[in-house]
């Protein structure tokens, strides 16, 4: 009888400081003997979750990646707006000899900062406007794919357009020829900037994705490891009471087996 109220009383012990645990971490799996196979079920969605973190992670730096290149653009063609407009000025004969020459050395200028936005456009040291070597697309990874950005070549087009405006007397010379080539340059850096807005829109799409899973997973995992505090704390109720009962049971029976012992002597 005893040892049957000694077991029942490690029992209730152990049920107290099995609900006290939980109640403690908020987990009802703290160890594998809790619940092995929920417990693995819940390391691999952990590990899925850990998986689309970082794939969200570099999707945003994809995202600040895109961006970053579209300003680098948006400037470049706003310097291919002042060009034209000089050149315009320049391309006619109400403005003097010598005001042309100065026009000529203004847009030489400006295409020496159009060059300058084409090689310090960058993104963790990698060129995003004008390819650094062979180098011509970057990778973003996820889990599940990698989306790959275009690297255009902006920098090609202030090498072309110092050429020709070096080459061409503004006195004299084909201005014209040299409009066009801006035209040129200013739909080439449109379309670039459409790529570029293409991608972002592609990888906010990937990012979207990715939460919606990690949201989704974060609840199933939830579901298996999360307690639910109103039934612990019931249990742990009704196992402190059941241990208080077998503290008081246990004192009385030995109260009463001194008092027998007293009665013999």
């Amino acid at each position: 009888m005893e040892i049957n109220n000694l077991n029942s009383h490690i029992n209730n012990v152990n049920a107290q400081n099995g609900s006290l645990g939980k109640i403690a971490s908020g987990q009802k799996i703290n160890q594998a003997s809790d619940d092995a196979a929920s417990l693995s079920i819940s390391d691999s969605l952990q590990l899925q979750r850990s998986d689309l973190s970082q794939s969200l992670q570099n999707l945003n730096q994809g995202i600040a990646l895109t961006r970053i290149a579209s300003g680098g653009l948006e400037h470049q063609q706003e310097i291919l707006g002042e060009i034209k407009e000089k050149l315009l000025q320049a391309n006619t004969d109400t403005t003097s000899d010598e005001g042309k020459d100065i026009l000529k050395q203004e847009v030489l200028k400006l295409t020496e900062q159009f060059q300058n936005i084409a090689q310090t456009t960058t993104f963790a040291d990698k060129k995003l406007i004008t390819p650094e070597g062979t180098n011509t697309t970057l990778d973003i990874a996820t889990a599940d794919e990698t989306i790959s950005v275009d690297i255009p070549n902006t920098g090609q087009i202030a090498n072309e357009l110092t050429t020709l405006i070096g080459a061409t007397d503004f006195g004299t010379g084909d201005i014209a020829a040299i409009i066009d080539r801006v035209d040129q340059a200013s739909s080439q850096v449109s379309e670039v900037q459409a790529d570029f807005g293409s991608t972002e829109n592609q990888l906010q799409s990937s990012a979207r994705n990715s939460i919606t899973a990690e949201v989704n997973i974060a609840r199933a995992n939830s579901s298996l490891t999360d307690i639910d505090f109103g039934k612990e704390i019931t249990d742990f109720s009704k196992a402190n009471i059941l241990t208080q009962i077998g503290y008081l049971v246990s004192t009385q029976a030995n109260a009463a087996q001194e008092q027998n012992v007293k009665l013999l002597v």
